[in-house]
């Protein structure tokens, strides 16, 4: 990844991970005993933190662009974060990059010929890249015990009130090693963890979508959804594009 940084110009510090079972003091706090997380969840999501601690108080730029480890970078990054955060609104979050999503998102504005700024009708399950803003971080940072790996809990972005865009197709190629979080959970863990989102979840999310999509368009992202699931693999992408500018 460092060389692709170089050949992009683009100026970057590499953040050595936290180990989960040796937070300093200014993270722990998120963590109680309870939290039901692996050591290797905590240092993922505490690695997260800190960084984001350091883009609220300005030791890091804003906007942030965060990048995991196992995520590969397209030749024209630098072009398309700059066309990126052109078209961004005054008042934004976070813009995640690395999720090649499946369902269906409201093309907001054009990055170039193949790409668009997006809002997600379902918001993606991925920590590999995303820029984000200093109001973003402090958001994220509220004083709220963690007990959910942190991939899932920036999906449910209602929790923190993150104003949430993405890119379609996405930026960059995400999870190049094929590790989801949820994997590393016991089955009660699991279990715990459905139960805990589901409660939010429903209601949260149709706030969230009538706000970003307006009814009559979140009325139709269901059964649009439903049909690009049903949809033949080979045919899906073609649907969805044409389900994507329906939305627009």
């Amino acid at each position: 990844m460092s060389v692709e940084l170089k050949r992009a110009a683009m100026k970057y510090e590499r953040f050595a991970a936290l180990r989960g079972d040796q937070l300093p003091c200014g993270i722990a706090r998120y963590f109680p005993v309870d939290a039901g997380l692996s050591p290797g969840e905590i240092g993922c999501y505490a690695s997260h933190l800190a960084i984001m601690q350091r883009v609220a108080v300005g030791d890091f730029p804003s906007p942030t662009l965060v990048l995991e480890d196992d995520v590969g970078l397209p030749d024209d990054l630098a072009t398309a974060l700059d066309a990126l955060v052109a078209v961004l609104p005054e008042q934004w979050d976070i813009v995640r990059l690395s999720y090649p999503t499946k369902l269906l998102a409201r093309p907001i504005a054009k990055l170039g010929d193949d790409r668009s700024l997006v809002r997600y009708s379902r918001v993606p399950t991925t920590t590999g890249a995303y820029l984000i803003s200093a109001r973003g971080a402090r958001k994220f940072l509220a004083e709220r015990a963690r007990y959910a790996p942190i991939d899932h809990d920036l999906r449910d972005v209602w929790a923190w009130d993150l104003d949430t865009y993405g890119v379609s197709p996405a930026l960059i190629a995400h999870d190049v090693l094929g590790a989801s979080t949820i994997d590393a959970l016991s089955p009660q863990g699991r279990a715990d963890l459905r139960r805990r989102k589901r409660r939010a979840a429903l209601v949260e999310r149709l706030k969230r979508g009538v706000r970003d999509f307006g009814l009559s368009r979140w009325l139709a992202i269901g059964p649009l959804n439903f049909a690009a699931r049903i949809t033949p693999k080979s045919l899906r992408p073609s649907f969805v594009r044409w389900a994507n500018r329906r939305l627009a």
